[in-house]
C-alpha cells in the first residue's frame, strides 16, 4: 500500500517534468531565488529535465512490471504435466523394486518402525507380472543392493523375486534406512500387512572377534522423517488373494491400485 502510494507520487512527479519542465520549475523552485525570470533555466536545462523524467517513469513502470509479473503468471491457467502410468498408481517419484522373496511372518517385531502403506496391487488377478515392474530401479541403499538385514530372500540367478508374489505393496520410507520385515495376518476373509524399516545390521570389524552393538532402528529411522523414499516390495501369500480385503494391522484399509489401460 505504502509503495503504491509513493510509485504513484513519483509516477505523477515524473510525468509532470517530462511534459511541462518549465511549470515545475516555476512551481517547485522558482520561489528559491530573487528574479525567477533572470534566473530561468535555459533551454538545455529543460531538456536533461525531460530527459530524466522520461528514466524515472520507465524505471517505475519496470519496477510495477516485476512486481506484478508473478501475480498475473500465477492467474493464467496452467498446462499440466502429464504423468506416467508408473507416477498414475504409485504417483512420484517412481518406487524402487525390491526384488527378493518376501514371506511374512506373525510375529510384529520388538525395535523396527512401522512405515505407512499406501497402496497395493493384486498380481493373481492379472495374466503376467506387469511389465512396468520389471523395469523398476531395484532397491539400493547408498549403493548397496543387498544390506545385511534387507527384507526377504535373493530369487535364484535368472528369476525374479515378484514371480512367486500374490500382491506387491507401497511403502514411503526412511531413505537411510531398509525394509527389514513384513507382517502378514491371514484370514479367511483379510489380510493384515505391516512393514518394517529399521537399519542394516552394522558389519563386524575386520580386527575383532566381537559382534557389534545392535543399531538403534527407532532414533535412526524416524517414523516422521521428512524424506522418504517410495518401494515396492512383493509378499507371496500362503494361498491367492481372491476376494479378501487387504488391510493394515489395525484394520484400516489399503488402497488397491489397478493397473491402468
Amino acid at each position: 500500500m505504502v509503495f503504491g502510494v509513493i510509485a504513484a507520487s513519483l509516477g505523477v512527479f515524473f510525468l509532470w517534468g517530462l511534459l511541462a519542465p518549465r511549470s515545475q520549475w516555476r512551481a517547485l523552485s522558482a520561489w528559491s531565488v530573487t528574479n525567477s525570470y533572470a534566473h530561468e533555466p535555459g533551454g538545455a536545462s529543460y531538456g536533461w529535465r525531460r530527459l530524466l523524467s522520461g528514466v524515472g517513469l520507465l524505471g517505475i513502470g519496470v519496477v510495477a512490471v516485476l512486481g506484478a509479473g508473478p501475480g498475473v503468471l500465477a492467474s493464467l491457467p496452467q498446462q499440466e504435466v502429464a504423468r506416467t502410468p508408473i507416477q498414475v498408481m504409485w504417483g512420484s517419484p517412481d518406487p524402487q523394486l525390491v526384488n527378493r522373496s518376501v514371506r511374512g511372518t506373525t510375529e510384529v517385531p520388538e525395535g523396527l518402525v512401522e512405515v505407512p502403506v499406501v497402496g497395493y496391487q493384486d498380481l493373481d488377478e492379472l495374466d503376467e507380472i506387469p511389465t512396468y515392474i520389471l523395469g523398476l530401479t531395484e532397491f539400493e541403499l547408498l549403493g548397496d543392493s543387498t544390506p545385511p538385514g534387507y527384507i526377504g530372500l535373493t530369487p535364484d540367478e535368472g528369476f525374479s523375486g515378484v514371480g512367486p508374489a500374490d500382491l506387491v505393496v507401497n511403502v514411503r520410507g526412511p531413505v537411510l534406512c531398509i525394509p527389514r520385515t513384513a507382517v502378514v495376518i491371514e484370514t479367511e476373509t483379510t489380510v493384515q500387512i505391516a512393514i518394517y524399516y529399521g537399519l542394516p545390521n552394522p558389519k563386524p570389524a575386520a580386527d575383532s572377534e566381537e559382534a557389534p552393538p545392535a543399531p538403534d532402528h527407532v532414533a535412526g529411522c524416524p517414523a516422521n522423517g521428512s524424506v522418504t523414499g517410495s518401494v515396492l516390495i512383493p509378499i507371496t501369500l500362503s494361498e491367492v488373494l481372491g476376494d479378501r480385503t487387504v488391510e493394515t494391522l489395525d484394520g484400516t484399509a489399503i488402497r488397491k491400485v489397478d493397473v491402468p489401460d
